[in-house]
């Protein structure tokens, strides 16, 4: 079994299988429901024997964005943990452009990779961290080094 052991996103799988002969695996990609196709599309291209499993769905829940600003700002939340690029943009979609300028883009954000980073940027922050790892010991790790 390969693990990328730098950082935790597709580019670092696809360049760890690229440096390994695996031409002749079997693959099985685990992945969400209508996620991000970069791997399988590169591991098709290249003649990989892969079978794609959705095993999952991300269901986002349905909440009323003016209450939870308001109770967001209340409890003067200002650091904000992202971990997917879908997750971002929920989250830029989910804030009105008054609440983003005078309170969101104040947030320290976290965010796992140089690809959110990058997102994040174009939406609007300025105060990010980036994190290689996006499980919950070394997130808690790289939160704790900058607050």
């Amino acid at each position: 079994m390969l693990f990328p052991e730098n950082e935790e996103n597709s580019e670092s799988l696809l360049k760890l299988l690229n440096q390994n002969d695996i031409s002749k695996s079997k693959i099985i990609l685990l992945k969400g429901e209508k996620g991000r196709k970069l791997v399988e599309k590169n591991l098709r291209k290249n003649n990989f024997n892969i079978s794609v499993i959705e095993c999952y769905k991300k269901v986002f829940k349905k909440i009323n964005n003016y209450l939870e600003i308001k109770k967001w700002r209340a409890y003067q939340i200002n650091t904000l943990i992202v971990t997917s690029g879908e997750i971002l943009n929920r989250l830029n979609d989910t804030i009105d452009i008054l609440n983003k300028n005078e309170w969101l883009f104040k947030c320290r954000i976290f965010v796992v990779g140089n690809r959110l980073s990058q997102m994040a940027k174009k939406i609007g922050w300025k105060d990010i961290i980036i994190s290689n790892y996006a499980n919950n010991q070394n997130l808690l790790k790289i939160i704790k080094k900058y607050n």
